[in-house]
């Protein structure tokens, strides 16, 4: 059935280009079906078949400019298990693949876990000069993981100032800056002050905030997947991988309906992940299998590029989420609007001990 896309909160979203619904069919503009309409006057041809190719070139249009930053979380590396052995296998594996598919990314070091009993490792350390050595970038993720939301501004700002204290030195003797900031558990603060005063402080400091548009819980499997290993469980372990790939293929697929709804269009994407053992081990069919939906992977300077990220965010409510929720939020979006989001199983849960 033809149908024109409707108005959000009031306001006409018409658009020259068409969209795809959450089901992969095409939505289409008023001015888009007259358009089809009339070239079916005066050509005599079937309106389906006008509307099925503009449908084919319109997808495939959209496949093919997907682009996507990776960006790694909680360097050196996050596991139930902190022997500097399966720290380097995770690092040494995940810059693997990372080069073998010539995919730039930017890992966030939480440089308390570069400590024991209070002094950096030089083994840890070790770690990131491999990713500054392949290519890669670093950000700063602060030193303990703590919560802007939970903290002082000015004992936030110190933990800040404290996770920099290895890597700034490490980066800029690579030649490179240190120039991304990523907000623990995507909390970025309870009021506009607070926001904008850490804002300022960081920017102060030569920091750019990075943000995300695809999230996921990833961290639920890959804690679910140590566990299985930890008790030498291969075939849960295996379990937890083939329910971890189709989870990440459906929660893209969902950010990417989303950017459509809200925005008309599919942005520089950045995706969020973590330096743990799952992705070590799966991270190329991860890959793989965004390739497959189309993506090209940039730098998160390049995404950055894209003008939506030049969006002010103005949430300041509890939860840590994507700058596309945050946008939709800003304009008037409620719980429905966000319906569909996909679920971790209840087996992976059960797993990780997570409720």
């Amino acid at each position: 059935m033809l149908h024109a896309r409707p108005a959000r909160g009031g306001r006409g979203l018409a658009r020259e280009s068409a969209a795809c619904d959450e089901y992969g069919m095409m939505v289409l503009t008023t001015a888009q079906v007259n358009r089809a309409r009339l070239i079916r006057s005066i050509c005599g041809l079937g309106l389906l078949r006008i509307l099925l190719a503009l449908s084919v070139c319109a997808q495939a249009a959209s496949a093919q400019s997907r682009s996507v930053a990776i960006t790694i979380d909680d360097l050196p590396a996050v596991s139930t298990r902190r022997d500097i052995a399966v720290h380097t296998s995770i690092t040494e594996r995940l810059l693997a693949t990372l080069q073998r598919e010539a995919v730039p990314a930017i890992g966030f070091v939480i440089e308390g876990g570069l400590e024991t009993n209070g002094r950096p490792e030089r083994e840890r350390i070790a770690l990131l000069e491999r990713w500054l050595a392949a290519g890669m970038g670093l950000g700063n993720h602060s030193f303990s993981h703590r919560s802007l939301h939970q903290s002082a501004l000015e004992t936030y700002q110190q933990d800040v100032l404290r996770g920099e204290r290895v890597i700034r030195p490490l980066v800029e003797r690579h030649g490179k800056s240190l120039a991304w900031y990523r907000h623990p558990m995507l909390h970025t603060g309870r009021t506009m002050q607070t926001k904008q005063a850490f804002a300022a402080f960081l920017a102060s400091h030569g920091y750019r905030i990075a943000p995300v548009t695809i999230d996921n819980q990833e961290w639920i499997f890959a804690r679910a997947y140590d566990h299985t290993l930890d008790r030498n469980d291969s075939a849960g372990a295996r379990r937890i991988a083939e329910a971890y790939l189709p989870y990440m293929d459906s929660i893209i697929g969902y950010y990417e309906q989303q950017s459509r709804a809200l925005l008309g269009r599919e942005p520089h994407q950045v995706l969020l992940l973590h330096a743990n053992r799952l992705n070590a081990e799966y991270l190329d069919e991860l890959l793989a299998l965004m390739r497959r939906r189309g993506y090209r992977f940039i730098s998160l300077d390049e995404a950055m590029l894209d003008p939506v990220y030049e969006r002010a965010d103005p949430y300041t409510g509890p939860a840590g989420i994507t700058w596309l929720h945050r946008w939709a939020m800003a304009e008037g979006w409620t719980g429905s609007d966000f319906a569909g989001e996909p679920e971790v199983p209840a087996f992976v849960r059960e797993i990780a001990g997570v409720s």
